[in-house]
């Protein structure tokens, strides 16, 4: 029987929703991307993130592999292919990574979370290939689920928000060199899930928005920034059913930040449009397969629209949802099949030919696959219901 990543367990029981198909829909498209390699990684692959992290201009890949409490670090070549990865141990049961220049030298480093030790870990690039882990440990608090990495007190160090599933925010302000201070929580009005971070409101200042899913009080907070490191929590604003996963996206080409959010027990997807007024409105919830798991966003048939593309854990799918840059998306999604149980996802240019590439773990297979972009001219999409 799998074994489902640990952000679904935390959750209690949910409904089950059926569908919920929008009214705006399209003829089937042909796949936008094609399989061009598959990397072996090690057991269990989930979380996924990509960065030129030894400077030379082609973007790597860190994934994680809860399985063994590992993660893979992927050099790329800039052609698409990447080197055979080099292991560094993690602690125990790794479920969230982000990057950010903790010492400040100039190359990105590496926060990674462990769910069962409910710890911290930073790895710092060593700038020759490679990471080291500090060796100190952080413990942000209890049943810690994601985090993310934002200069909150703007001192030029990166502090980290982690997300705790007894309705708390912890925030730990880095104190340079990799070093942090202990965590201040900020209560929350739901069980915090995702975190992504921007400038919501336009004061300059970076926000936090929260994903809250679970038994209380679901949606989208955003814990608005002061910056001095302190925050201010929003109302709670509608933002799908069981929100997990939550991403950045412009959806109607305004200038401000919206939100997208994905409920994989309500095979659901929730846009949650900013009002540039410091609060958001939610569209109707719109579906891009089944089991959806991570998300990430980008213009991935040139149309200068924000697009999405979503792993269907249980349909062994990725999903391209085409914005129509007005805050929703066309129907049916453009479906891909990869290999078992995928799951982080991953967007760049792997082989620079300017046309974005995807990464996407798959779990049940200890594989990574790149899907290279097709050169293809998009389909007309009807404007109007």
């Amino acid at each position: 029987m799998r074994k489902y990543l640990r952000l679904g367990l935390l959750l209690l029981p949910l409904l089950t929703l059926w569908g919920c198909p929008p009214s705006q829909s399209a003829k089937k498209m042909p796949p936008l991307f094609v399989i061009t390699n598959a990397l072996d990684t090690g057991k269990e692959p989930s979380f996924l993130v990509t960065k030129d992290f030894d400077l030379d201009k082609n973007l790597d890949l860190v994934v994680l592999n809860s399985g063994d409490h590992t993660f893979s670090y992927f050099r790329g070549n800039g052609d698409g292919s990447f080197k055979d990865p080099v292991v560094f141990k993690t602690g125990a049961d790794p479920i969230c990574i982000t990057v950010a220049d903790f010492n400040t030298d100039g190359f990105p480093d590496l926060a990674e979370l462990n769910y069962r030790d409910q710890s911290v870990q930073i790895f710092l690039n060593t700038g020759h290939g490679g990471f080291k882990s500090m060796g100190e440990v952080l413990y942000p608090g209890k049943i810690p689920i994601n985090l993310v990495a934002g200069d909150f007190n703007e001192d030029g160090i990166p502090d980290l928000a982690v997300s705790l599933r007894y309705h708390k925010v912890a925030i730990l302000i880095g104190k340079g060199a990799g070093y942090f201070n202990d965590p201040v929580t900020v209560p929350m009005r739901g069980q915090p899930t995702g975190l992504v971070i921007d400038d919501y409101n336009g004061d300059q200042h970076t926000d936090v928005a929260v994903a809250l899913a679970g038994s209380g009080n679901v949606g989208v907070q955003i814990l608005w920034g002061k910056g001095d490191g302190q925050f201010e929590p929003s109302q709670l604003f509608r933002g799908g059913g069981q929100p997990l996963t939550i991403v950045n996206i412009d959806a109607n080409g305004d200038g401000w930040t919206d939100l997208v959010t994905s409920s994989n027990s309500l095979h659901a997807m929730t846009t949650v449009m900013n009002n540039g007024d410091g609060t958001f409105k939610s569209l109707r919830d719109f579906a891009a397969g089944e089991f959806p798991k991570f998300v990430a966003a980008s213009d991935f048939d040139g149309d200068g629209n924000v697009d999405l593309v979503v792993s269907n854990a249980t349909q062994d799918t990725i999903a391209v949802t085409l914005g129509r840059g007005d805050g929703t998306f066309v129907y049916p999604p453009v479906n891909h099949y990869v290999d078992e149980y995928p799951q982080g996802i991953a967007v760049g240019d792997f082989n620079k030919d300017n046309l974005m590439d995807i990464a996407v773990a798959c779990r049940d297979k200890n594989l990574l696959l790149i899907l290279t972009k097709k050169n293809l001219q998009r389909a007309s999409l009807p404007t109007t219901s």
